[in-house]
Order: C-alpha cells, then structure tokens, then sequence
C-alpha cells in the first residue's frame, strides 16, 4: 500500500468516525468542560462518559476510568482512581440548576458495578440556555467499561 492510499484511508476513516457521533457541538463541549475539572487524588486518570438523550433532553453520565496494574506482585489488578470535583465550579457550567443530588446506591443485584455500594452526583439544569441535561458523576465506572490506563511495574520492562 503507498503513502497516498495509507493517507486516503486514514481520511475516509475520520470522516466515518465523525458522522457516527450525533452529539451536537454544545454538548461535546459541556463533557469536556466536565472532563477539565475532574481531580485525580494519585497518579494520573481518563475521564470516561456515557450519553444518551430521551424526552426528557440528554442523560451525561461521566467517571474517572480505572487503571490496570501490568507485571509486578499486583499483576492484572484494577484500581480505581479517586478523584475531587469542585462542586461551585461544576455548577457554573449550568445557566439553570433545578435539581443537585447526591446518592449512595447499593449494587447487590446490579451486575454493571464491581462495588457493593456506588456513589453519585446527579445535576440536572440547563445548559446553553435551552438544553436539559442530566449529568450523573458516578463514583466508580460501569463495570462494562474496560481499564482506562495501563501501569507497568518498574521491573516489568527488564
């Protein structure tokens, strides 16, 4: 394959990956202004989201992702990064804020979490001026969601 078909098909690619995302461009800049201020307690972390939009307007759910621990005495053990939000900052990404809750929810039926007892922050408002949103902070991600980030061992590269 030459230089021009390998670029030509990187091209159509971006363009196949961009018509796939019907999110409109204010709520790709509301997550990432969520993303921004997301606060890993250690190391490093990803943010993740999940969107979807009903009746009601768009369900934003969002959490830090996990890591997966390669080589080494914890060897394919997933850690989850703690993280802070600044609670008054993430308000002011809302012109209206008509609901702010916060929930301890227990998993014991729940296949999609690992914990027994999940966290969230659940801000409904609008945003844009004439948007709904609901954004859900979850304390840990889905347990669908695979390892956000790899971390090797020191001594897995010797």
């Amino acid at each position: 394959m030459s230089i021009e078909e390998l670029l030509q098909q990187m091209a159509d690619y971006k363009i196949r990956r961009e018509h796939r995302d019907h999110r409109p461009i204010w709520l790709k800049e509301f997550i990432h202004n969520v993303a921004d201020i997301f606060e890993p307690l250690a190391n490093a972390g990803r943010v993740g989201f999940d969107c979807r939009a009903d009746e009601r307007g768009w369900l934003v759910s969002m959490y830090l992702g996990t890591t997966e621990m390669i080589g080494g005495p914890k060897d394919g053990q997933i850690e989850h990064v703690g993280f802070r939000i600044d609670i008054r900052q993430l308000l002011l990404l809302f012109n209206d804020v008509s609901r702010c809750e916060w929930y301890s929810v227990g998993n014991e039926r729940d296949e999609r979490f690992e914990q027994a007892v999940r966290s969230l922050l659940s801000v409904t408002g609008q945003v844009d001026l004439e948007h709904s949103v609901r954004l859900e902070l979850l304390g840990v991600p889905p347990k669908y969601v695979g390892p956000a980030l790899k971390q090797y061992s020191p001594n897995h590269l010797q």
